[in-house]
């Protein structure tokens, strides 16, 4: 009898263990669009490697692209597993597919965010500091559009 339970707990462990973990949708608020000019990138990041930084050919990065609006602009990520996230943003004003910086500082020149960074960041941004979860079903985070002095 003993060894009967212990052969059902275990099954219902090994069951409950293979399940898999429900997707999420994940909204993504750009906030602070400052024209139409160009198109606005999202990029949510599984890993840090190449952060923030979006490129095509990096496997640790999800991308979304959409003609800008000025304002608030919202982004969707269907399918999305529960775990720690982080998302990077730039405003591609002139449609170069990449965000312009200056030539040796290397800060933005075009529209920048980060998740968790409600100001501009002195420095480059940590991934480690952008990371949120996604653990429920729906999960929506605002994320700021910085830009330099005009």
């Amino acid at each position: 009898m003993k060894s009967a339970i212990t052969s059902i707990m275990t099954a219902l462990t090994l069951l409950f263990a293979a399940a898999p973990a429900h997707a999420a949708e994940l909204n993504v608020n750009i906030t602070g669009v400052r024209n139409a000019n160009g198109t606005i990138i999202v990029c949510l990041w599984t890993s840090g490697w190449g952060f923030p930084d979006c490129d095509h050919t990096r496997d640790n990065v999800v991308i979304l692209r959409q003609p800008a609006q000025p304002g608030t602009m919202t982004f969707v990520f269907p399918g999305i597993a529960p775990g720690r996230y982080a998302i990077s943003a730039a405003h591609d004003q002139n449609n170069d597919g990449k965000l312009e910086r200056h030539k040796f500082l290397k800060y933005p020149l075009e529209g920048a965010g980060v998740s968790n960074y409600l100001q501009p960041p002195r420095f480059a941004p940590f991934h480690h500091e952008a990371l949120f979860d996604v653990s429920d079903p729906s999960v929506s985070i605002a994320v700021p559009m910085h830009y330099p002095p005009e």
